[in-house]
């Protein structure tokens, strides 16, 4: 399969952009009514150069000021800019714009100097645009010079671009497997229905995958996928592609949403970030108003200035950002500089320790991030949201946390606790025992008890406490050190029993009771199922029990109340025994179960044959 690179063409109004596209691939780009009678590109355009070993995906990108949005847009998923400059003209304020987004997105740019048929001192102009653009840090490939009235000058470039050493862009991390591709555009294919296109951030699609439309929380299927007027399987990172979708209509899609897979990405109104300015760009001011875009995403923003360059940026709307994106900022529609995400999950955290954290990130030390997460989490810090956060699996972001000092670490989990939480989980349990010498646990149903506790966790808490000599482990199940499990067992039935009958007509549910007991799920339903075998206890309904002299109470009072109206409802019911709508349906079911009433649209009639005492 031919190697496939996205290249975006930039530069200045009427530089000669869309006129070198035409005489590469023979594709105008400039098709619509307005295009043609303004002489620009207004929006993005597509077209392609293919040989035998290489398939160069072309974007022009708008260069007029007012259309900054579409060029900033088009050039995320680039693998490499052409920035196209008049050779007389030289650079201009769009160049510039231009070159400003391709630095801040780390895409490597061929610098191609157009109209050189008019210009009268080329090297001159040569170095003169080098030196321009030496402060914008750009990676410039090659400087190149064309004419579309030069033939060799054209197959000169053209040799270029197909036989470069090109490298497919990265961002770095896992991230570059998960599909991500924000729309730019939404259209419909008569005959065919609705179908997307835009650049791919990372990952890959195929026909017939499930795709995650982000905003709407909605997967969606794709029929098939397009690219460069062709019907392809398949299509990959930083490539151009039209998804056929199923499942959606085109009025619920806009320009900027993010499709990827389900399962990875979490929307935040608040990020923290790492300001980066354009030379000569005045500094950000606190509570100040920027725009923000990524992709085609495009929203508005205020920043919180916590340690310049360091920012909180609180956006109108929340994103699907992930470590180590880059948004273009500008201000009054001209482009500012960047903001590169560093902290995209929002964290409560006080200011000093968030530009701990910001700054161990901004540097690469994970684990110095890991630890100021794991101790600012003392309910525990979880890394099944690596992908995002960090821009890693989690079973690498599992290999890191590893090796943080200070912290235990739940492989099963994927959880950080720092060592305080273990020393206070312990003293809960030995608190439980100590008031409670009869309570029977398990790491299980602690987890259960306190959600955020693992059983991981708690087995280390019992563990510490066995060592100490205060509990020991029967059976699977915590006990009081030097009681017999079996004795604590039968108490239990009659403690149960006891709580059970203080309810009277709407006892607790038995997990509520289990948990008043200091009790193991699983022994506490073995407790109850014995009660129920013996009589003592009837099962109404799944988390409904009741002592057997109190549900024949209630039972006496329904079969009175039918006996004295024709029919019996709940509200009715409720006049007499006023409890929850759970008790009193449960109530009537049971009656029904024994057959003594007839159920007809939510009101019981007693059978024929039946009174008080049948």
């Amino acid at each position: 399969m031919p190697e496939y690179f996205l290249l975006g063409v930039c530069g200045h109004v009427d530089h000669g952009k869309s006129a070198l596209i035409k005489a590469l691939t023979g594709f105008e780009g400039d098709t619509s009514v307005h295009e043609k009678e303004r002489g620009i590109t207004i929006d993005l355009s597509f077209s392609a150069l293919k040989s035998a070993t290489r398939t160069l995906g072309f974007v022009d990108v708008p260069g007029h000021q007012d259309l900054v949005f579409k060029m900033v847009g088009g050039s995320f998923g680039l693998d490499v800019g052409l920035l196209v400059i008049d050779a007389n003209e030289g650079l201009k304020a769009q160049s510039l714009e231009h070159a400003c987004t391709l630095s801040f997105l780390k895409i490597p740019c061929v610098v191609v100097l157009s109209k050189t048929d008019k210009c009268l001192d080329l090297e001159a102009q040569k170095q003169s645009i080098q030196a321009s653009l030496k402060p914008y840090k750009l990676t410039i490939l090659a400087l190149l010079a064309c004419s579309i009235y030069d033939p060799q000058s054209l197959e000169d470039l053209k040799n270029f671009l197909l036989n470069y050493p090109f490298y497919k862009r990265k961002q770095g991390g896992d991230l570059d497997r998960l599909f991500r591709l924000y729309i730019d555009r939404v259209f419909v294919l008569p005959g065919r229905g609705v179908a997307v296109s835009g650049s791919i951030l990372g990952g890959s699609i195929k026909e017939h995958d499930k795709v995650w439309i982000a905003p709407l929380n909605r997967v969606v299927g794709v029929k098939s996928l397009h690219q460069h007027a062709q019907e392809i399987q398949e299509a990959h990172q930083h490539q151009r592609v039209a998804l056929q979708l199923q499942g959606v209509r085109a009025e619920e899609l806009k320009m900027g949403m993010l499709l990827s897979t389900k399962g990875y990405l979490r929307a935040f109104d608040c990020v923290d970030a790492k300001l980066l300015a354009a030379p000569q760009s005045l500094p950000i001011q606190h509570n100040q108003r920027i725009s923000l875009q990524i992709g085609m995403l495009k929203i508005q923003a205020k920043v919180l200035i916590l340690q310049y360059p360091y920012v909180t940026l609180v956006l109108d709307q929340a994103i699907f950002a992930c470590f180590g994106d880059v948004g273009i900022v500008s201000l009054q529609q001209r482009i500012w500089g960047a903001a590169q995400i560093l902290n995209p999950i929002t964290d409560l955290l006080k200011k000093p320790i968030k530009l701990d954290l910001l700054k161990a990130l901004d540097r690469q030390d994970l684990i110095q991030a890991f630890s100021i997460l794991a101790q600012a989490h003392k309910k525990g810090f979880g890394l099944l949201s690596s992908l995002q956060r960090f821009a890693l699996k989690p079973t690498k972001a599992l290999e890191i946390a590893n090796q943080v000092g200070g912290v235990v670490v739940d492989c099963q989990e994927y959880v950080l606790y720092p060592q305080s939480t273990l020393k206070s989980v312990t003293h809960t349990i030995a608190s439980i025992y100590q008031n409670n010498p009869q309570a029977l646990l398990s790491a299980k149903s602690l987890a259960h008890k306190h959600s955020y506790i693992s059983p991981y966790l708690a087995t280390l808490a019992f563990q510490t406490l066995q060592d100490q000599g205060k509990i020991e482990e029967q059976k699977g199940l915590w006990v009081q050190k030097g009681l017999i499990l079996e004795k604590v067992q039968e108490k239990l039935q009659d403690k149960l029993y006891a709580l059970l009958k203080q309810g009277q007509f709407a006892p607790q549910a038995p997990y509520n009771l289990y948990d008043v007991l200091d009790v193991d799920r699983q022994m506490g339903d073995r407790a109850l199922k014995a009660l129920c075998q013996a009589k003592k206890v009837v099962r109404l309904s799944h988390n409904v029990f009741l002592e057997s002299q109190a549900l024949q109470q209630v039972l006496d009072l329904i079969l009175k109340l039918l006996q004295e109206h024709p029919s019996l409802d709940i509200q009715l019911l409720k006049t007499h025994l006023p409890l929850s709508r759970k008790f009193l349906i449960a109530y009537l079911e049971y009656l029904d179960s024994l057959g003594k009433t007839t159920n007809l649209e939510g009101k019981r009639f007693l059978k024929q044959g039946f009174n008080n005492n049948s």
